[in-house]
């Protein structure tokens, strides 16, 4: 599947979410929805903006944010125009979520070696249950699959996915500190993005800007920023 394909079923997965038509993302102007649902919600996949708001606030929204382009809504003082507002309803921004798509399977990664491997899925996902400090890999509810390392019987690095937005799958990564820099966490990512391709599911991997070293893992392993978006949560 091509970078076109793969970029429009994420377009499409998170209209249907919304309530709209997938073409919003392709608007050159900036598209704002009423929403039931999403209190304040903005998405960018770098042409415009996508903001769904609550009827509260939406019309401060059109008015603050209809001419100016996406990159510069998500530049900071329009986002704390944006937090100062959501606060009045006692809400705030949930921070900001870089978006991977898994663009390139053809990334070479090497196997770190003095590892034990073990792939799980919803058959024997109970058995990661147990532990503990894993939660970036996993969200302890919904996971479908998850591809471990063990050293000496311990659980080292896990990469997690879970199938919240259907067939997008997202790949969360953990290993604990005395096992980083070694290549596990880009061999593990690399390998469960592979294993959720043949399951007929599309993986993508969620960020963001400041944290570099999660950065370097997306790109090694062939996932490349695709959209990024903040949306609004209870204080």
């Amino acid at each position: 599947m091509d970078k076109a394909s793969k970029i429009n079923i994420v377009q499409e997965r998170l209209a249907a979410i919304g309530e709209y038509n997938s073409e919003a993302f392709k608007d050159d102007k900036n598209v704002f929805i009423k929403s039931t649902k999403s209190f304040f919600e903005i998405i960018t996949f770098g042409k415009n903006a996508v903001i769904r708001a609550d009827i509260s606030i939406y019309d401060w929204c059109v008015k603050h944010f209809s001419a100016i382009p996406a990159c510069e809504i998500m530049d900071g003082e329009n986002l704390f125009l944006i937090e100062k507002k959501l606060r009045e309803f006692g809400k705030k921004l949930a921070g900001e979520h870089v978006r991977y798509l898994y663009l390139d399977n053809n990334k070479s990664v090497n196997q770190p070696s003095g590892f034990k491997y073990q792939l799980f899925d919803k058959n024997n996902m109970n058995i990661l249950y147990k532990e503990k400090g894993f939660n970036n890999a996993l969200n302890y509810k919904n996971d479908v699959i998850a591809f471990g390392a063990y050293h000496k019987d311990q659980l080292v690095a896990l990469a997690g996915a879970d199938d919240s937005l259907l067939n997008l799958w997202q790949i969360g990564i953990d290993t604990l500190p005395a096992f980083r820099n070694n290549g596990l966490a880009a061999y593990l990512v690399k390998t469960l993005a592979d294993e959720i391709e043949k399951r007929g599911a599309l993986p993508y991997y969620t960020t963001w800007s400041p944290n570099i070293a999660s950065t370097t893992v997306a790109l090694k392993t062939g996932f490349f920023p695709t959209w990024v978006g903040y949306y609004a949560e209870d204080i």
